[in-house]
């Protein structure tokens, strides 16, 4: 029994502290409504060719700021295209093959979440 005890309180202080299996990461005080905002953001298609959208269904594209990133973290500068009020397209034909990842932000909401996508 102490043993159990002893384990669960192992894997409760490598979820509480953020960087379990060597991922750093931001701690962020999440609530319901951060969870669901991350949830309602649609990156497609996955994978992608030519263009990749982002839909933004409860953040507004003019205020939201999108940022491509290669799987080390070097930002990338790609042509966007905003589609609609909840929509943005980013162009990423000319990109090589591989996975590359989009950052959303949302000062006003003090939002921030990552996304991965498929470039073949």
């Amino acid at each position: 029994m102490r043993n159990l005890s002893l384990i669960l309180s192992f894997f409760l202080l490598l979820f509480l502290s953020g960087t379990a299996f060597g991922q750093n990461q931001d701690i962020i005080a999440y609530t319901p409504e951060k969870t669901d905002l991350s949830k309602s953001i649609t990156v497609y298609p996955n994978p992608a060719t030519d263009y990749v959208n982002i839909k933004l269904n409860t953040l507004e594209a003019s205020t939201a700021k999108i940022t491509l990133y290669t799987i080390l973290g070097s930002e990338l500068k790609v042509e966007k295209e905003t589609v609609n009020e909840h929509e943005v397209r980013l162009k990423v034909k000319d990109l090589a093959t591989g996975y590359y990842l989009i950052a959303v932000r949302d000062e006003q909401l003090q939002f921030k979440a990552t996304y991965k996508f498929l470039k073949r």
